[in-house]
């Protein structure tokens, strides 16, 4: 929504003609939109979750494209509306991210990986002599769990039988079971 903002703040009239004989608007094309299909033909296939960071470095080079395509529309006295559009968006983000941060202490950012890793460490401790190999249940907490724990153990999947009866030792705390194959 922003970047279509600041492409109005720069162009006068939205008015463009693709010649699909330009070799480099056929290579802009194609570097924009072949790696987003290809992601989401291999994300239907194999059925991944597309995380929303894993897609920045394909939204790069849509400015580019956009400046190419609308190149002759752009209006050079309107450079200083983008220049203060810009500023204001790029100094607004983390002032709003921060306000969001201090204000509501529900988030994810603030889920208290380390403390629960540690309570939960103990308690395999007491019981266990070997290290955790893996992990079982949801996926945001189990995985959480994984990465504080010092033997960064494997998340297996969802909590299942299966899983806990052909492991040799596990216990499970709130949501979260853990053991060994």
């Amino acid at each position: 929504m922003q970047f279509f903002f600041l492409i109005y703040l720069l162009i006068k009239i939205f008015k463009f003609k693709i010649n699909l004989k330009d070799k480099k608007l056929l290579f802009l094309i194609s570097v924009n939109l072949l790696p987003l299909v290809l992601m989401f033909i291999t994300s239907i296939i194999l059925g991944s979750k597309i995380r929303t960071m894993w897609m920045t470095p394909f939204y790069l080079f849509f400015g580019i494209f956009f400046v190419y395509l609308f190149q002759s529309q752009i209006n050079i006295k309107k450079i200083n509306s983008f220049l203060y559009g810009f500023l204001f968006l790029f100094f607004l983000s983390p002032f709003l991210y921060s306000y969001i941060s201090i204000s509501q202490t529900d988030k994810r950012t603030d889920y208290p990986g380390k403390e629960i890793a540690n309570k939960v460490q103990s308690t395999w401790s007491q019981d266990f002599k070997k290290e955790i190999q893996f992990v079982t249940g949801d996926e945001w907490k189990a995985g959480n769990l994984s990465y504080h724990l010092d033997s960064r153990p494997k998340w297996e999947g969802f909590t299942t039988s299966t899983i806990l009866n052909e492991s040799s030792q596990f216990i499970c705390v709130d949501d979260v079971c853990l053991g060994r194959y």
